[in-house]
């Protein structure tokens, strides 16, 4: 039998079509891959090159200060919640439908888990040097401000490990979660049943009082102390214009008060990113999971910058390896300021 040249131009022309859709898809997962993985870089190298130099320095001088407390709080939770981010991320994109599977798949259950018990650490560990610094740098008349000035160092140190030992217990539950089994079968349904707590946890009540404890507890705390500290930095400022230099706080103390307000900004800037990603899925609209990577490595990158910036070992440390100079040992009160507890 004999096949005509025109029906063998159209099933080469079909080949040629079908192995083009196949390229660009291929093409298409490689960039989006290396999208992610470019996200994890930025979210993670900077916390890391943080955890790892201060380690070193608390090793060094066996001591951990209350700012190197919180310095490692930060920077492990922000490599976790990124690297939490981006498998979760990766997994709905390679199985869309990953929400609907029931039970849930341990991966799913363990990822969220670390995402919100490391967001909540960190939240809170920013919350906490922001109330430490306020306290250090801005000068109260109450004699309990100047009591709680005293042993502020104790009083963050012990709050930074119980809010990390309370984020581990109250966010177990998740382990629990799963769905019913509607439309599990049905490919062309994509919507899946509200998820339920198998232990009996109301999952409304649950959310609710999770969403609290990372969103506005955390900016009750920061917010008036960021203030403060604006108040206390345009008084520095007028001070020093009219040649006052011998006002409350050195150079270094106007370092960490930029510092601090910068990092609630970049919390709130990742809240908003966040709440876009949370409402476009509750209308229904087409959920893009870059937006909520995204948020999460501009967090984790922005707040090792600026906790680097804070740092005067860490700075001296990225200059030595970035411009080939010796790192310069804390050799100044100025130093102590900036790194170590006031």
């Amino acid at each position: 039998m004999r096949i005509s040249p025109d029906r063998i131009s159209v099933q080469d022309s079909g080949l040629c079509a079908s192995l083009s859709e196949e390229n660009i898809m291929n093409s298409t997962l490689i960039e989006l891959v290396l999208f992610y993985v470019g996200l994890a870089l930025v979210g993670v190298s900077g916390n890391l090159f943080n955890l790892i130099f201060t380690i070193q320095q608390q090793v060094k001088t066996r001591t951990i200060q209350t700012v190197g407390l919180i310095l490692n709080v930060i920077s492990i939770s922000n490599i976790i919640l990124v690297l939490a981010t981006f498998s979760l991320v990766m997994g709905v994109f390679l199985n869309p439908q990953i929400w609907c599977v029931t039970p849930y798949p341990l991966s799913i259950r363990m990822e969220l888990y670390l995402m919100v018990t490391s967001s909540f650490n960190s939240f809170w560990a920013i919350a906490c040097l922001s109330l430490f610094y306020c306290i250090k740098v801005v000068s109260f008349s109450s004699e309990f401000f100047q009591a709680l000035k005293r042993k502020i160092s104790s009083v963050i140190n012990a709050a930074v490990l119980l809010s990390c030992s309370f984020s581990f217990l109250f966010f177990t539950p998740l382990f629990s979660l799963d769905i019913t089994n509607d439309n599990v079968n049905d490919t062309a349904n994509m919507t899946c049943s509200q998820p339920f707590f198998t232990i009996g946890i109301n999952i409304n009540a649950y959310a609710g009082a999770g969403i609290c404890l990372l969103c506005p507890i955390p900016l009750m705390i920061m917010l008036p102390t960021s203030v403060r500290m604006v108040v206390h930095l345009c008084a520095h400022t007028l001070a020093l214009q009219k040649n006052k230099t011998q006002v409350q706080g050195s150079d270094s103390y106007l370092l960490v008060c930029k510092i601090t307000i910068s990092l609630v900004g970049v919390y709130l800037s990742t809240l908003f990113l966040v709440s876009l990603f949370i409402i476009n899925r509750l209308i229904g609209g087409l959920v893009t999971y870059q937006i909520m990577a995204g948020a999460f490595s501009f967090y984790g990158g922005m707040t090792s910058l600026l906790l680097t910036a804070s740092n005067r070992h860490l700075k001296d440390k990225l200059w030595s390896l970035f411009c080939c100079r010796k790192a310069q040992e804390q050799s100044s009160k100025s130093q102590t300021v900036e790194t170590g507890d006031v």
